[in-house]
């Protein structure tokens, strides 16, 4: 009865809490600058409290004590919060109790109520309870809040930094827009300084004018007038005459370069071809070399088949001739003139290497024929032209592969 009576006038010490109390205390009721300079009042070594968790695990043992420090603690808690524990000291009854806290928690200010409740001298076991319940909730929702305001903080850091360089490129451009604007003004004082010594003569010419009106010979001015105005019209029919011959000559000049170009591009071919046609015919009249079948010189084609898609019927039996000479095979197809496709697909199979030309053959023959090599991995050689000297350049090619 004595220890009832005794609870009801004083206020529980913070040692006589229960053990799961003393962590939410101390981790709602003191900030970590507060503890750290506690810690350095009860002459702690700060350097061997490697983090924050292990400050707040030290002061979560000692509220447990019952030692000097836990009542310097207790003097600390109950001197920051004097006010608050003083308004509820004033409160007798429990539901009363209750209400008040349930303000401090919409109010935010719960820290101090905290305090104040948990030591309370008639606070029931069950309150006690709840509103442990209800800190240890607001301390899973603080740890979300940060998480957020962290991830905030570090898409505002990033949000900074693209600012500043804004506000950089945009300091540039003002300073840019300075310098342009500066000189513009100095640009309109000339012309304004220009334009007042042109007013001045205008009206000196005008004054001259008014003077010639008074007088006979303002006819024969009005006369040159016309006249001039007259020249002007034929000057200015000229001019845009001249204008679009410009035009259409410069067009032409246009088309002639592009031309020249591309009379460049087959001159160049052409000479290739040339040159790579004389090789060939060097060797094929050289009678020595053409009996020598080791001649390092000689393109060789080393017995394989060519088949030659397309081109002019009457060179395929000089075509054919030269890929003997090359030992070689030749196959000929006309590319679908008077030949079947089926005969194609027979060809390409036979065939180690094909020649197209492409100014001389269809494109459906074209396309079978690429979609052939391509799927079998055979040499395809396209020639500009069906001549003897793009078919030489195109033996050379495969010869030398």
């Amino acid at each position: 009865m004595n220890l009832l009576i005794n609870r009801q006038q004083q206020r529980t010490k913070l040692h006589q809490l229960a053990t799961h109390f003393h962590c939410s205390v101390v981790g709602t009721c003191l900030t970590l600058d507060e503890l750290r300079k506690m810690a350095r009042q009860l002459k702690f070594s700060i350097n061997s409290i490697s983090s924050d968790h292990d400050l707040h695990h030290i002061f979560v043992v000692i509220a447990s004590e019952s030692s000097y420090e836990n009542r310097r603690l207790q003097k600390y808690l109950d001197k920051k919060y004097q006010a608050v524990i003083r308004q509820f000291a004033k409160i007798r009854n429990g539901e009363v109790l209750k209400t008040r806290w349930q303000e401090a928690l919409k109010s935010g200010e719960v820290a101090g109520a905290y305090w104040a409740m948990v030591t309370h001298p008639i606070i029931s076991e069950e309150l006690l309870d709840e509103i442990y319940g209800e800190i240890h909730m607001l301390s899973h929702l603080s740890g979300a809040s940060i998480r957020v305001d962290m991830l905030e903080l570090s898409q505002l850091q990033q949000q900074n930094k693209e600012l500043k360089r804004q506000v950089f490129d945009l300091r540039i451009n003002t300073q840019k827009r300075l310098k342009e604007k500066d000189e513009m003004i100095r640009v309109l004082n000339n012309r304004l300084r220009t334009a007042e010594v042109t007013e001045n003569q205008l009206q000196c010419v005008q004054a001259q004018l008014e003077d010639y009106e008074k007088e006979h010979f303002v006819e024969k001015l009005q006369k040159k007038n016309r006249e001039f105005a007259t020249q002007l019209t034929i000057e200015q029919k000229q001019a845009k005459c001249l204008e679009k011959w410009g035009k259409q000559w410069k067009s032409y000049a246009q088309f002639s370069d592009v031309r020249h170009l591309n009379l460049e591009e087959v001159l160049e071919q052409t000479c290739q071809e040339r040159d790579n046609l004389e090789t060939s015919l060097s060797h094929l009249l050289n009678t020595k070399c053409s009996e020598c079948s080791e001649c390092k010189n000689c393109p060789n084609l080393c017995g394989r088949s060519i088949l030659f898609v397309g081109g002019r019927k009457n060179l395929s039996r000089h075509f054919n001739h030269l890929v003997e000479q090359y030992n070689g095979n030749f196959i000929y197809h006309d590319g679908g003139r008077e030949e079947s496709h089926c005969k194609l697909e027979s060809n390409l199979c036979q065939a180690d290497a094909v020649l197209c030309p492409l100014d001389c053959i269809s494109h459906d023959a074209m396309n079978k024929v690429k979609r052939y090599c391509k799927h079998n991995a055979k040499q395809l050689v396209m020639m500009p032209r069906a001549s003897l000297s793009a078919f030489v350049n195109g033996l050379n090619e495969v010869a030398n592969l």
